[in-house]
Formats: structure tokens, C-alpha cells, sequence
């Protein structure tokens, strides 16, 4: 599989229906909406998961330009969200199983990593604003911020972010500079969007360079090599969506210990 994978990266990718500009641009697209997500939330009254619902605005704004913007029959299926291109033995579900199982996977990692690297288990970079309000005011997560912790963690964040990298940036880039320069650069572009969109208050250098840097890196390439390795950018929404799901439940155990 490992084989194939360096294969599928090495591979060059035709070049999607729309410019290099226009991917780079979805993505600047997506820091405009994080700051006016962010700024109609502050305007409202104070709440625990005020910044948390300003980022959730600026995901479902994304969405709604893709959708807008690339849903004609030119655009809509080079986004690659219908079946995938490998493994076309496996039945839905378990292609379904295997993107889970992935996603899965990774956060495990990646929390055994930052376990050994910051010293404790800590929320997701997005959660740890919330996550940190609660324990400075010494209030339990209300059920409005749970409700929300889904939404984002779970839907909205991955399908935009699968969207705006894997979807148009990915292709864009491996196929106008080269496939693994590509590959690369849109890992790095993710980590940028990342290290600027979802910034909170820290005074561990460790935990800002591990969660904010190295850790959104390597989810990047996880999501890139789904996304190549299958040709399906659904696959690289799944595999983020059960990334997110396991940020989900860490979070509830963080709060209840």
C-alpha cells in the first residue's frame, strides 16, 4: 500500500477547471470569513463558545461559496466527491470503515505524540479557547456549546477545509508546479490557515509549535495522501470528520475528569 501511495503522489494530476488563482483565492477566501465569523460573534453577548461559533459561521460561509461558485456541471465534479478512484472492491461501507478508521487513527497518533512532547493530553487547538473558558470560570460546557462542538468539529470544519485544500488546492497545485512539490505546499498552506485562523491564548512555547504547527501539518498529509491515494476528496472529508469526532469525545473526557 505504502508503494502505492508514493505512486499515486508521484503521479501527475490533471489540471481542475479552474486556475491556481482561483484555488489560492477559496483559500483567502476562507481567512476573510474566519475574521467576519469571528467579528459578528464578539458583537454578541459574551458566551463560552463565543469564539467557537464565530469559527463555525466562517465554515458554513466557505461552504456556501464553493457550493455557489463551483456547483456547475464544469466545476462540480472535479471537487472529486463522489466514489472514489482505488479500492473499488471495497463496498461503500467499508470504504466508509477505512476513512473512519484513518481519521481515527491519526488523532490517536498525534495525541500520543503531543503526550510526549507538551506533557499532558489538551484539547484541539479549536476547543481550547472553550476549553479554557470553563476551567478559569469554573463553568461545565452547556448543552448550546456541545451542540456547536459538533456541528464544527465533526461537519462544518471538515467539509469546508476538504473543500478549500484537498478539493481545489491540492489539484491545483500538483498539477501546475508538480505533484509532490504540490503535495507539500498545500500541507504547509493548511498548517498557515491553521497557525492564523485558530490562534488561542498560550504561554507553552511547546504546545504552540506542536498544535499549531506540527500537528496540523501532519493531519494535512494524512488528508492529502487519502485524497491522492483514492482520487476522492469525500475520502479526505471522511478520514477529518472522524479526526474530528475523536477531538469530540477527548474533549468530553477533558471536562468530565
Amino acid at each position: 500500500m505504502f508503494s502505492q501511495l508514493m505512486k499515486c503522489i508521484a503521479s501527475a494530476e490533471p489540471q481542475p477547471p479552474w486556475s491556481i488563482w482561483g484555488a489560492i483565492g477559496a483559500m483567502v477566501a476562507s481567512f476573510v470569513a474566519v475574521i467576519f465569523g469571528t467579528t459578528v460573534a464578539l458583537l454578541l453577548p459574551p458566551a463560552q463558545n463565543s469564539v467557537l461559533l464565530g469559527w463555525a459561521i466562517a465554515a458554513a460561509l466557505v461552504i456556501a461559496l464553493v457550493w455557489f461558485t463551483r456547483r456547475s456541471p464544469r466545476y462540480w465534479p472535479a471537487l472529486k466527491l463522489g466514489d472514489v478512484a482505488n479500492g473499488a472492491g471495497d463496498t461503500p461501507f467499508q470504504n466508509v470503515f477505512w476513512y473512519l478508521l484513518i481519521g481515527v487513527g491519526l488523532a490517536i497518533l498525534l495525541d500520543i505524540i503531543g503526550r510526549g512532547l507538551v506533557g499532558q493530553i489538551v484539547p484541539d487547538p479549536e476547543l481550547l479557547n472553550l476549553y479554557g473558558y470553563t476551567q478559569i470560570y469554573g463553568e461545565s460546557v452547556q448543552i448550546g456549546s456541545w451542540i456547536l462542538i459538533v456541528l464544527f468539529m465533526v461537519f462544518l470544519q471538515p467539509i469546508a477545509e476538504g473543500l478549500v485544500f484537498q478539493g481545489m488546492l491540492l489539484p491545483s497545485l500538483r498539477s501546475t508546479i508538480s505533484p509532490w512539490a504540490g503535495f507539500i505546499l498545500t500541507a504547509v498552506a493548511y498548517t498557515l490557515f491553521h497557525f492564523v485562523a485558530y490562534q488561542s491564548v498560550t504561554n507553552d512555547d511547546r504546545f504552540l509549535l506542536w498544535g499549531w504547527v506540527l500537528s496540523p501539518f501532519i493531519s494535512a498529509t494524512i488528508y492529502n495522501a487519502v485524497r491522492v491515494y483514492t482520487g476522492s476528496t469525500r475520502a479526505a472529508i471522511l478520514t477529518h470528520m472522524a479526526f474530528g469526532l475523536f477531538a469530540v469525545v477527548k474533549m468530553l473526557t477533558l471536562v468530565s475528569g
